[in-house]
């Protein structure tokens, strides 16, 4: 084994002792393992199967870690290098050996879906004897399949077919047929044979949320696990409408029927879209309506290309406005957000601008959104704020709704840029020379008047230096950002989620980028 795998071995079994710099260290080595020879990287596998298991969280995540620069860097070339030759023996021992609880284990199963048939092969056996226990690694293992040219997808179906009796893997294997065969890359779809099975399903499944959406209460369960299993009833359902779409079987219009009651609005979507390729004149209806629904709108043009009834759907509908109103709608409504549509969509502002990634101007949309609702003994409740759409869907908890455009326009290009010379460090990590610039902006600020400040962190920007810095000026307590030219200060507003330290220097940025993007210089190369 090379001598540098031999000290990430190491590094595994004393991880647990690790912290500062010497785990920031032994994290940078885990990059070593994608560079590795074969008969290293087969030595490294096989010793890291006889670790003691199950591996110590810390462990885990360094072997995650070097695990997961493997895929990329095998994604990175397209597919498997001939360091991997012979790999799927000592692959699979390792992935027994962590056992359910490893993060790791789903870095192995992408390393198998960038291999050769064999290994395909043996993936597919996997996922069927000993699958991963989360959804997200179940993505993380299969994600290489979507993105592999040549993909030999008889050594995947329809053996892989065998895992949907695992509803976590239901979703995600329906999904990849679907993708292959809407990309041409199969004649049939690959559960053409088992339509009958993904009908009964879909009814099963369709039953058990409309009896959810009459009494959610008879259930018996929390609400965070009533949100758990309507969640997967909605994925699984929408993958199961979608296939049977594509499959062209006329046997499941009665089930899609059913399923287009349900009031979930992406579920719908795909219910209807499913009956419209079926030739039933119902989905098109039921489409040309959820045209309107913001949240589902994206979808639906997308569906009304895709089947030729862009014409049934309102010109109004389809302009770069209502998209952009659309993507905002559905970034807010994503679990991770806020979870559901906002009560109201305002547009606030729109220009065409340069924006950082970009080589050409793009259309940029603020919207005000609001949601509104009632809590029990307290009335009526509201939460609002602007939101962006068009170069990106994002939006702040801390209230920007009193900032003129453009400051809310250099918010979201700060805050998205990302460039390997802007960066920025907590000054309690910087060097001695690094804090001889602190004091220096420090006295900056003193000599503007400023008082009680508060250095936090410090700001590299093309070169150049800027101190973000809790301070106080006339009275006023806020955020003050220094480098070397200029001084901004962002006093604290009245608000209950007022601008921080990281929001203020996201306008800083922005304020620069926007200005060099759009006054005819030349932006840095990204």
């Amino acid at each position: 084994m090379e001598q540098r795998l031999e000290a990430l071995l190491n590094d595994l079994g004393r991880a647990e002792t690790l912290a500062g710099s010497d785990l920031a260290r032994s994290l940078r080595r885990t990059s070593w393992l994608a560079e590795a020879a074969g008969d290293s990287l087969d030595e490294f596998l096989q010793a890291a199967a006889r670790l003691p298991t199950p591996l110590a969280k810390q462990a885990d995540q360094m072997l995650a870690a070097a695990l997961g620069g493997v895929v990329r860097q095998r994604l990175a070339a397209a597919g498997p290098t001939a360091a991997d030759a012979g790999l799927g023996d000592s692959i699979e021992r390792l992935y027994g050996a962590l056992g359910k609880s490893s993060l790791a284990r789903a870095h192995l199963l992408a390393w198998l879906a960038l291999g050769d048939k064999s290994e395909l092969e043996r993936l597919a056996d996997l996922l069927i004897s000993d699958p991963p226990a989360e959804d997200a690694q179940v993505m993380q293992a299969i994600a290489p399949l979507f993105r592999r040219g040549g993909l030999p997808v008889e050594n995947l179906f329809p053996r892989l077919l065998d895992a949907l009796e695992h509803r976590q893997l239901a979703a995600p294997i329906l999904d990849l047929a679907n993708y292959l065969t809407r990309e041409g890359l199969v004649a049939e779809h690959p559960a053409a044979e088992r339509s009958g099975q993904l009908i009964v399903l879909l009814g099963d499944l369709t039953q058990s949320l409309l009896q959810l959406e009459e009494n959610s209460e008879s259930a018996g369960l929390s609400p965070v696990e009533l949100s758990r299993r309507i969640a997967g009833c909605i994925s699984l359902s929408v993958s199961l409408c979608d296939a049977l779409g594509l499959i062209g079987n006329r046997e499941a219009v009665g089930k899609l029927t059913q399923t287009i009651e349900i009031r979930h609005r992406r579920l719908r979507t795909e219910a209807a879209a499913a009956l419209a390729r079926l030739g039933d004149p119902r989905g098109a209806d039921e489409l040309v309506l959820l045209a309107a629904e913001p949240v589902a709108r994206l979808r639906v043009l997308a569906y009304a290309g895709e089947l030729g009834l862009e014409d049934k759907i309102d010109p109004a509908l389809q302009t770069a406005q209502a998209r952009a109103e659309s993507e905002l709608v559905v970034w807010l409504s994503e679990p991770t957000q806020f979870g559901i549509p906002p009560s109201s969509m305002e547009l606030f502002d729109h220009r065409r601008q340069f924006w950082p990634g970009y080589q050409e101007p793009v259309e940029c949309f603020l919207f005000r959104f609001t949601y509104a609702v009632t809590v029990e003994g307290e009335g009526e409740r509201s939460f609002s704020n602007i939101g962006i759409a068009g170069p990106l869907a994002h939006a702040f908890l801390v209230d920007l709704a009193d900032l003129p455009p453009d400051d809310i326009y250099a918010a979201y290009a700060g805050w998205q840029a990302e460039h390997e010379e802007i960066r920025e460090y907590d000054v309690a990590s910087l060097s001695r020379s690094e804090k001889l610039e602190v004091e220096r902006l420090v006295r900056r600020l003193h000599d503007a008047q400023f008082t009680a400040i508060e250095p936090q962190r410090m700001g590299y920007f093309f070169g150049g230096k800027a101190l973000i810095a809790a301070a106080a000026r006339d009275g006023m307590t806020g955020v003050a950002i220094a480098d070397f030219d200029e001084i901004d200060f962002f006093p604290r507003r009245h608000s209950r989620r007022p601008l921080g330290a990281a929001e203020c220097y996201c306008i800083y940025k922005g304020r620069k980028l926007l200005k060099l993007f759009n006054h005819g210089e030349q932006p840095p190369a990204e």
